[in-house]
């Protein structure tokens, strides 16, 4: 009788086995994330999210999605949440340390986004864009010193850029470089012809 109960119990646990398996066996993560971006188009951000839950493993590629979908949703501090968890999944990437900014950017959190900047350019030193945001970041405080520092980073990659070049001759106009100004300037109107912002620094300038 016990023998025969003992039986029966590994019979059910096979069988929850194999049924276990088969389930995870017809869940294709291509599949799943297709779900998600049919949602996502369709502006149903919830749907989208809820798509990725029965997703077991590719952990990073899920929390980073998480972190967008959210952002898209206008969840930011969940998107944080996920963004910083695929940070810590993945440290030497940049992807994820990008997906932080845009809610960053969002709540138009400055020192926050400085920080995530500095920490992307310690992986990658010549990223135009973040390159180009700090200086930014530093122009609108009024540090020229600091926002000459990125812009020239960007202007040695990109010589014919339209709006590093601006930027940096706004920058050294403010910093009483006139020669410099006044060549980024002309760049731009080489760029931009009928550029207003440039015109007027040339004005300024005479």
């Amino acid at each position: 009788m016990v023998m025969e109960l003992l039986k029966k119990k590994w019979m059910l646990v096979i069988l929850l086995l194999s049924l276990s398996f088969a389930l995870e066996a017809q869940i294709n993560p291509s599949q799943i994330f297709a779900e998600s971006y049919r949602h996502e188009s369709a502006g149903d951000y919830e749907k989208a999210i809820s798509a990725l839950s029965s997703l077991n493993g590719y952990d990073y590629h899920k929390t980073l999605r998480l972190g967008w979908l959210n952002y898209l949703s206008r969840n930011y501090e969940a998107s944080k949440r996920y963004y910083r968890q695929a940070v810590s999944m993945a440290p030497s990437a940049i992807e994820p340390l990008l997906g932080l900014c845009y809610p960053l950017e969002a709540e138009k959190n400055g020192e926050e986004l400085e920080k995530v900047y500095k920490e992307i350019l310690r992986l990658d030193s010549m990223n135009s864009k973040v390159n180009y945001a700090l200086g930014n970041i530093y122009y609108y405080r009024k540090d020229f010193k600091q926002a000459e520092i990125y812009f020239d980073k960007v202007q040695r990659m990109y010589p014919f850029d339209y709006y590093s070049s601006l930027m940096s001759g706004w920058t050294k106009y403010f910093l009483g470089k006139v020669n410099e100004a006044k060549r980024l300037f002309q760049i731009v109107l080489i760029i931009s012809p009928d550029d207003q912002s440039a015109k007027e620094g040339l004005n300024l300038l005479k």
